[in-house]
C-alpha cells in the first residue's frame, strides 16, 4: 500500500522486448520522471497489456502477449514512456535552456526539446543526470535507408515522453537556427 495518495494516469511503456499500456501512480505535484528516477528500482503498473516490441500506436490485436492486474517492471529496461505527466525542472527557468535532440533506438527515434543547464556541455550534462528525462513536443520517427532524417515525417506526436538516457543508443543534437542541417547528420 502507498503511504502517500497517489494518481493513477495512463502510460504507455516501451521496452525492447515489450510495449505495456497500463496505470502507473504518481504522487500529485510530481512527474513521469519524477517517479521512474525514484529510488525503487521497479515501476508498478496496474492493468497492464503486455505487447510484442515495436513503436505503433495502437497495436493490432494479435500483438497482445498477455494482461495482468499488476506488473512490476524493471526501470533500468525502460527505454520511454508516453503519458504520466511531465516532470517540472527543480531550478529556474532563468538558469536553463532548451536544446533539441534526437534519441535513436533501432529503426526509430525520438525527436524534442529537452531543458539543460545553461552553458554546461552537452555530453557533460547527459553523462550526470538522472537517466530519465522529460522531452517536450516528441514526435516518434521511423528511419528509413533512403531518406536523409530532415526528410521525415512524424509517425506521431507528443506534448511530452519520458526517455530513458541510458536506453537511447544514441543521442545526436539538432542543428541551429541559420544551419544548414544538410550538411550534419540530420542531412
Amino acid at each position: 500500500m502507498y503511504r502517500q495518495p497517489r494518481e493513477a494516469l495512463e502510460a504507455r511503456i516501451y521496452t525492447q522486448a515489450y510495449r505495456i499500456y497500463g496505470l502507473i501512480h504518481l504522487v500529485p505535484g510530481t512527474g513521469t520522471a519524477d517517479l521512474l528516477n525514484g529510488e525503487k528500482p521497479y515501476l508498478p503498473v496496474t492493468g497492464a497489456l503486455i505487447y510484442t516490441p515495436g513503436f505503433r500506436h495502437p497495436p493490432e490485436a494479435g500483438e497482445l502477449k498477455g494482461s495482468t492486474g499488476f506488473l512490476a517492471l524493471r526501470k533500468e529496461r525502460i527505454q520511454w514512456v508516453a503519458g504520466g505527466k511531465p516532470a517540472q525542472p527543480r531550478t529556474s527557468p532563468a538558469l536553463l535552456e532548451e536544446r533539441r535532440l534526437a534519441f535513436l533506438f533501432g529503426d526509430y527515434l525520438l525527436s524534442g526539446r529537452l531543458q539543460v543547464p545553461k552553458g554546461v556541455r552537452l555530453s557533460d550534462y547527459l553523462s550526470q543526470t538522472k537517466p530519465f528525462q522529460t522531452l517536450l513536443e516528441a514526435g516518434l520517427y521511423l528511419l528509413l535507408p533512403d531518406r536523409p532524417i530532415v526528410d521525415l515525417a512524424p509517425l506521431e506526436r507528443f506534448p511530452f515522453v519520458t526517455v530513458n538516457l541510458r536506453e537511447a543508443e544514441a543521442i545526436a543534437e539538432a542543428p541551429g537556427e541559420g544551419h544548414d542541417p544538410r550538411l550534419t547528420l540530420f542531412g
